[in-house]
């Protein structure tokens, strides 16, 4: 989840670049014809609807395609974030459940058949949008397209009243913005054949689980998953397969039935029927929750954790780039779990865990417990899903973040949660050379990855396919260094109770 200071910088870096309009240009697509605008060296089309307005009756069910506008849509304005807690430091404005639109930034209306890069958002699952500076790499000759998706409880929810297998309708969400794009983005100037999604955070988890989403098949060509969970335990549905993997503290997964009714007995006293869930409001729903949100195995549109299907060779056969930072931990204390809860769910464990990074519980105790978290959470999925893509015709490639000192802002012990967006989208406006420098290097490799399934960039570090024997992971830092092992003694006691875990379900 990307911290309030990377997304003020953000916004910030987004106000900065927007710059008067020029000729409007105009698209004929399946939601109708849409104008939008050239701005900051591209043209850019924003609030386009993808499906249908997500309220009332229609809440929790699939996304329905929208119908044709008869009228020219003025697509030079963001349309609507998702309904998200207030308070959380992003400025998204105005929310609704009429919110499933995208944005589209292109160099050119035209038959260039450019790479397609499709950002999905993170924010824990409960917060963003898809509001960002999409020109900063469609200036390098890709289309760049923004999706919003449900956000909380309003788009990932088991409740027995709802009686509905799906319980992702948000992942769902997410399947019909791609098919949007593969039916409209060649008049962009895009290519429907060389599409790569790419995420931060809840985002990198959503393209973990779009890898191993059925309808998602065929939708996209190349992934990049950037601080990812897939390792992470979820809850289950009634519809999740048997037997189950256990839970983060080794106990019975987490039902997720419960936990829906838990969250909808904190908005309403009345009988938790269909009808009452209907007329809830939305902006209560969505506050309901503490810390973030996750996806729930509901045997149908997440058969298991995607874990288990990378390990089962069920994810999809496209290049895989993969990847966090050196202190993903710093996310912990917006996550939900307390010190004590973590502590708590590591059990007997804890004692190992202290041996093996010794350093950092010699610091303090929070400190200790930040690193084992946000390399439990991130870093132990990236090495896992690796070694899983090593095994197809398809290529991973590991990165490592790991800011010099002279990077890192005062006070932070390495590159925390979320800081590669503001890296990628940003870090060309910092100014710090340093970090213009890595955002420059960083964009390459993106875009050359979206190019070619390569993240081979002429004057830059070679980067190798990984394998689990050389265990190769390509360093941001200063300078990019191919490394071997990184923080690999670390994550080996990880991964040992990440197969207890799911030693059941195997």
């Amino acid at each position: 989840m990307i911290q309030r200071t990377t997304i003020a910088l953000l916004i910030a870096i987004a106000c900065a670049l927007s710059g008067a309009n020029a000729t409007a240009k105009a698209v004929d697509t399946t939601s109708g014809t849409v104008r939008g605008s050239a701005e900051n060296g591209v043209i850019a089309f924003k609030g386009i609807p993808f499906a249908q307005d997500t309220s009332g009756r229609q809440r929790w069910t699939p996304p329905k395609p929208v119908k044709r506008a008869r009228q020219e849509i003025d697509a030079s304005n963001y349309g609507p974030a998702c309904p998200q807690p207030e308070g959380s430091g992003q400025d998204v404005g105005p929310t609704s459940e009429d919110c499933l639109n995208l944005n589209v930034w292109t160099p050119g209306i035209d038959d260039r058949a450019r790479p397609v890069m499709v950002w999905i958002h993170g924010g824990g699952f409960r917060f963003g949008s898809n509001q960002i500076p999409g020109e900063v790499l469609a200036r390098q000759n890709v289309v760049v397209v923004s999706i919003n998706y449900r956000l909380g409880p309003l788009g990932f929810l088991a409740h027995p009243a709802l009686k509905n297998k799906e319980a992702n309708v948000g992942l769902m969400d997410m399947v019909a913005g791609l098919q949007w794009v593969r039916d409209n983005i060649s008049s962009f100037g895009g290519s429907p054949h060389k599409i790569t999604i790419f995420g931060v955070s809840a985002g990198g988890m959503a393209v973990d689980l779009l890898m191993v989403n059925d309808a998602a098949q065929g939708l996209f060509h190349r992934a990049i998953a950037q601080s990812g969970y897939a390792t992470w335990a979820l809850p289950r549905s009634q519809h999740a397969p048997e037997p189950a993997p256990l839970g983060m503290d080794l106990g019975s997964a987490d039902n997720a039935e419960a936990i829906a009714q838990q969250i909808v007995a904190r908005v309403t006293d009345k009988k938790q029927s269909r009808r009452t869930l209907q007329r809830l409001d939305a902006q209560a729903l969505v506050e309901a929750v503490d810390g973030f949100h996750v996806p729930i195995v509901d045997g149908t549109t997440l058969r298991e954790e995607p874990a288990i299907l990378f390990d089962r060779g069920e994810q999809a056969d496209v290049p895989f780039m993969t990847g966090g930072n050196s202190f993903e931990g710093a996310v912990m204390p917006r996550s939900g779990f307390s010190e004590a809860r973590f502590s708590e769910i590591l059990g007997e464990d804890l004692a190992t865990l202290r041996n093996a990074y010794a350093d950092d519980f010699a610091v303090s105790e929070s400190f200790g417990l930040q690193r084992v978290f946000g390399d439990n959470r991130y870093l132990l999925a990236s090495r896992r899903l690796g070694a899983a893509m090593s095994r197809k015709k398809s290529s991973a490639y590991l990165y490592y973040i790991d800011l010099a000192e002279n990077q890192r802002q005062p006070g932070w012990p390495g590159t925390p949660h979320g800081y590669d967006a503001y890296i990628l989208f940003g870090g060309g406006q910092d100014e710090n050379p340093a970090i213009r420098n890595l955002s420059t290097r960083m964009g390459s490799y993106w875009v050359e990855f979206a190019r070619t399934g390569r993240p081979k960039v002429e004057g830059l570090e070679q980067w190798f396919a990984y394998r689990p024997a050389s265990d190769h992971w390509l360093v941001l830092s200063d300078k990019d260094e191919l490394r071997s092992g990184i923080i690999a003694e670390r994550l080996d006691v990880l991964e040992q109770r990440h197969d207890r875990r799911i030693s059941p379900a195997k």
